[in-house]
């Protein structure tokens, strides 16, 4: 009996002693958006931080790309050989970072994506259901311009899966809903920037005497639509929809000036995404085992003048 206590004693300690020393790693955590100052890159980063903060043992070090994937994949490199726990990525091309993330994951780093997956499979994806914003823009749209009219469409970049997937998304809603609503218009924004967009915006405007509706596919270039729109004193006969929700968009819409976004919560994206990676972490995981990578998407919210206040303030970013 006494030798059977002093085991359970062992034992005891044993636990926890590693109890205690899980508890005191420290973990290093990289976050490489597409380039820092962003909005939604900003928005995910502070929810990550919303539950990292619970966590002093977790430290995480952003990377500032700059729209630029090469330089993403010079960090990948970076991150991989000083060890790092885990990655957080928003991958600025789909393709390019396919072997940086297999590098990653072989090593032994779990790998999450952030709105766009890559080729090579990785541990988890969080993605705004982009397909599902495109068509609830166009369903919406459509209903405010009362199903007929001409409207167009301002890009993303070529080769942007994200942006693809919310012009095919917004394409299919207008064909399948709305056979009165002709589509006379589309062209790509160089890094999704608003000035850019102005410039677009205002070639539309000449172009098209009667227009009354803009999807640009988030909310920078929205931006962008309006303010030209505005100078052109047509803003009150043309319907500007963005995508992403970021809150000088949601100012804009309630000021009358937009008609409404396709909003995603990114601070709920951003500690999603944490929790997800504190899991496996702490639990030893490691990089996932399934034969497909985890795509978890959130779907979109219809954000308009008359349903804007069921956006609380804290969920504003």
């Amino acid at each position: 009996m006494k030798g059977t206590k002093i085991i359970a004693l062992v034992l005891g300690l044993l636990l926890a002693m590693s109890a205690f020393a899980q508890a005191t790693q420290t973990y290093k955590v990289a976050y490489i958006p597409q380039s820092i100052g962003q909005p939604n890159t900003n928005a995910w980063l502070e929810g990550m931080m919303r539950v990292f903060r619970k966590y002093p043992n977790v430290k995480v070090q952003t990377f500032d790309p700059q729209l630029k994937a090469e330089l993403q994949v010079s960090f990948m490199d970076d991150v991989i050989n000083q060890k790092y726990d885990a990655i957080v990525l928003q991958a600025m091309d789909a393709a390019a970072l396919s072997a940086s993330v297999k590098a990653a994951e072989s090593k032994g780093i779990p790998v999450i994506t952030v709105n766009l997956a890559t080729l090579q499979k990785h541990t988890a994806s969080v993605q705004m259901a982009d397909i599902s914003a495109g068509y609830l823009v166009g369903k919406e749209m459509g209903k405010q311009i009362g199903g007929k009219g001409n409207v167009v469409i301002i890009q993303s970049p070529p080769g942007a899966i994200l942006g693809v997937n919310r012009e095919k998304g917004f394409r299919q809603a207008i064909a399948e809903l709305y056979p009165n609503i002709k589509i006379v218009g589309a062209q790509s924004a160089e890094g999704w920037k608003k000035e850019i967009a102005i410039t677009i915006m205002n070639s539309f405007l000449q172009a098209n005497k009667e227009l009354s509706g803009v999807f640009a596919v988030n909310d920078n270039m929205a931006e962008g639509a309006m303010i030209a729109a505005e100078a052109a004193g047509r803003l009150s006969q043309i319907k500007i929809w963005g995508a992403n929700g970021q809150k000088s968009t949601l100012a804009l819409i309630e000021q009358g000036k937009i008609a409404g976004t396709a909003y995603n919560n990114c601070f709920e994206q951003g500690s999603l995404i944490a929790n997800m990676v504190y899991e496996r972490l702490t639990k030893k995981l490691g990089p996932s085992k399934d034969p497909e990578t985890n795509i978890i998407q959130i779907p979109p919210f219809a954000a308009t003048l008359e349903t804007i206040k069921q956006i609380d303030l804290e969920d504003r970013w």
